[in-house]
């Protein structure tokens, strides 16, 4: 039984690594995924969590064997969910509490470092800027004849953390964004996102 569980990791490790590239190599990483986002703060006050997508590309320079540097662009949704009384912003209808999602998608740009721990596992810290792209409640641009946009700074920063792990060149990825600094005009807090995103290397 030791023997094959031997046998089985060297074998993986095997797959992993050929899936790494070497040092001086450039790649490019389309993925694309899901994003589980929270409020923080004032701002995301009688919020609850809500998932969007997100997808986009990533380039990474291998520095050397163990460390590389990588730079990505991705069109990112941080969802909210809120439950409101219909009645005071879409001008009819019968007045009830319902559930809205407020729907945010930015774009995301990060700037990480990859160290691996081991052939095709590698762990990523760094620093992102997300630029505000569109902004709605309950699908609409507008509430009260306000831009759902104005409720927002235009940009604000998040700290990824997170790990990846390579096999036959696809890439998984789970991502942690601490959000920094403020995220809603009038209000305290940013948004913080989980991320699990699924990408392939070329």
């Amino acid at each position: 039984m030791k023997k094959l569980l031997t046998i089985t990791a060297a074998a993986l490790m095997a797959i992993s690594a050929s899936a790494q590239s070497e040092a001086g190599s450039f790649t490019l990483q389309p993925n694309v995924g899901i994003t589980y986002t929270t409020a923080t703060s004032d701002g995301g006050k009688n919020a609850d969590p809500a998932i969007a997508l997100t997808a986009g590309v990533e380039g990474m320079y291998m520095v050397n064997e163990k460390f590389g540097a990588a730079l990505g662009l991705n069109f990112t949704g941080h969802n909210v969910s809120r439950n409101v009384f219909i009645g005071n912003y879409n001008g009819g209808g019968i007045p009830k509490n319902d559930d809205v999602i407020y729907s945010n998608y930015y774009f995301n740009i990060p700037i990480t470092a990859n160290y691996y721990v081991m052939p095709g596992l590698a762990l990523k810290a760094g620093i992102a800027m997300n630029i505000l792209s569109t902004a709605k409640i309950d699908g609409k641009d507008k509430v009260l004849g306000e831009n759902v946009k104005d409720m927002y700074k235009s940009t604000f920063f998040s700290v990824p953390v997170g790990a990846s792990y390579e096999i036959n060149d696809f890439v998984f990825n789970l991502r942690y964004n601490f959000g920094i600094g403020k995220a809603f005009k009038g209000a305290d807090g940013s948004f913080n996102a989980l991320s699990f995103t699924v990408g392939y290397k070329f």
